[in-house]
């Protein structure tokens, strides 16, 4: 059973709440970053599905919150919590790796491009190019697609380069990890081609190492009709990435 304890995180004038689950077991053991998604500064309990998982399969798992609810700075968020992992003396500082889901899927690949000390990278249901996401979704979701300018406070147009730095498959030249993109067919927030455009991206890049699991009509969170959330799968698959590329 993971053993969960509150974590703060601090650069300058920086301070975050994290949280840490642990494995159940004694020694030194690899760790997993997780990064979550929503349009707030990051709600822990979002990912314990994902963080308890990890830790029962004998990671750590540090959940971190970000700054600001806007997204621009998410990487160097994530990376006090790299940080934070790297001091640690039960962590392996060679065995880090990165999971993150919607938003945080797209931290994760935005800090492998940064970071070398993540060797592994899982993104679930990563919006990888925001700025033609929000362009497209404006003559079908008109609702969403006012949210979200509101939330990044304009439109690609007014705002390009807070846009440009959003756009997961501009870093795809700097990724050089295992990378696994997990990805519902049925995800009405993030469609299913954001996932195969980061994998043509990364392939294109030299990185080899790219694989993409599609998950058959299940939704952004994980839902599947009539069927119930597959949270046990998504952490599955991710811990089998981790196991073989940590």
């Amino acid at each position: 059973m993971a053993r969960m304890e509150s974590v703060e995180l601090q650069s300058g004038a920086v301070r975050l709440a994290a949280q840490l689950a642990r494995p159940d077991t004694q020694g030194v053991h690899a760790a997993v970053l997780v990064a979550p998604g929503g349009m707030e500064r990051g709600v822990i309990p979002s990912l314990n599905w994902a963080a308890t998982r990890f830790a029962d399969a004998g990671y750590s798992a540090l959940t971190v919150t970000y700054r600001a609810k806007q997204p621009v700075d998410d990487p160097e968020d994530a990376c006090l919590g790299l940080d934070w992992l790297e001091g640690q003396p039960d962590i392996d500082p060679q065995r880090i790796a990165i999971f993150g889901h919607s938003r945080g899927g797209l931290t994760a690949l935005r800090v492998a491009a940064q970071d070398p000390r993540v060797r592994s990278v899982v993104a679930f249901a990563a919006p990888t190019d925001l700025p033609h996401y929000v362009r497209s979704v404006a003559s079908y979701a008109p609702s969403r697609y006012q949210t979200i300018v509101e939330w990044m406070g304009g439109t690609p147009d007014e705002q390009p380069d807070r846009y440009d730095r959003l756009r997961g498959l501009a870093y795809a030249i700097r990724i050089h990890q295992p990378v696994l993109l997990i990805q519902g067919t049925m995800d009405m927030v993030t469609p299913l081609d954001h996932a195969l455009w980061m994998e043509q991206a990364l392939r294109e890049a030299g990185n080899q190492q790219v694989e993409v699991a599609l998950l058959d009509r299940v939704g952004h969170f994980c839902e599947l009709t009539g069927e119930g959330y597959q949270f046990e799968r998504v952490a599955g698959l991710a811990i089998q990435w981790f196991d073989q590329t940590l």
